[in-house]
């Protein structure tokens, strides 16, 4: 029993740890120092449950690490599906499709910034949206319908001027 406590109680500690750690660099200071609370109470006693026995039970440190690896997982999975802060999508395409995505985007209420560009087979344009990280599936949906797009996507830390309304592409 003592097994399973210590294995879901780290379980949590490190899953609250890597969200946290996500919060941290993304600048969301108060749910970040919040979570850093709890994590901190967590690990106190789970670790002093595991350190004051190691040499009468040593799998109570297998449990332990057991724990640790999976939390680092399910911390990364939750982060992932709260898909919290912002993104950048960059489009680079022929001209006439930069032109027609960059067309529906902003007939969806997308801000878009386009701008010439050469590339290996000549001109290209490139296609740039400020996004929420939650729409990135549905706007990467959106763009699977073209065919030789180059697309990047990048975590926007801070957006220090203006502001990202969401917008649903719907087709």
């Amino acid at each position: 029993m003592i097994y399973i406590l210590i294995f879901f109680a780290k379980l949590l500690e490190v899953s609250i740890a890597t969200v946290r750690l996500v919060l941290t660099a993304r600048g969301n200071r108060l749910v970040a120092s919040l979570l850093a609370a709890v994590e901190v109470t967590l690990w106190i006693i789970v670790a002093g449950t595991v350190l004051s026995t190691l040499r009468e039970d040593p799998l109570r440190a297998v449990a332990y690490g057991l724990a640790f690896a999976i939390g680092i997982f399910i911390g990364i999975a939750i982060e992932d599906k709260l898909a919290l802060g912002l993104a950048q999508i960059e489009v680079i395409a022929g001209v006439e499709e930069a032109k027609d995505i960059s067309n529906t985007l902003r007939g969806h209420g997308y801000g878009v910034t386009t701008f010439f560009c050469e590339g290996l087979e000549g001109e290209k344009m490139s296609v740039v949206l400020k996004i929420h990280r939650k729409d990135i599936p549905q706007t990467l949906k959106f763009l699977k319908d073209y065919e030789q797009l180059f697309v990047t996507i990048t975590d926007i830390r801070k957006l220090s001027i203006g502001s990202i309304t969401r917008h649903m592409i719907q087709k």
